[in-house]
């Protein structure tokens, strides 16, 4: 399922960077059932937001291979921190596989720290 347009919205992209600032959805039907009332980005969201990104950037579609550490640092209430950036760094590629780092923050807070692959 594409999330972009829909469970979120691309900002601002600053390719140089290699960095995204995106706005959430709240009203997103996932947010009701995770969960009613106090609504949190499920990890599998955060996880397919950073591929659709990462593919953006790359200008070609990607799977996700493995991931090799996702660390879940606080977590994201599209109510109370509705936008966020998305930051790559050490983005790399060899014989059609991708590795990559994103982080998922604010300008004073991390929320995710991630480390995968994936496939051309």
């Amino acid at each position: 399922m594409i999330l972009k347009d829909n469970f979120y919205t691309i900002l601002r992209k600053d390719a140089d960077a290699m960095a995204y600032d995106i706005r959430l959805n709240p009203a997103h039907t996932i947010y009701q059932a995770h969960f009613p009332g106090e609504p949190v980005t499920p990890g599998v969201c955060i996880l397919q937001i950073a591929r659709e990104l990462l593919e953006d950037l790359l200008q070609r579609p990607l799977a996700v291979k493995s991931v090799k550490n996702m660390k879940f640092l606080s977590v994201i209430s599209p109510l109370v921190t509705p936008q966020v950036s998305c930051c790559f760094e050490k983005v790399g590629q060899d014989a059609g596989i991708v590795s990559a780092q994103a982080t998922i923050k604010t300008s004073d807070k991390e929320f995710v720290k991630l480390s995968f692959t994936l496939t051309a």
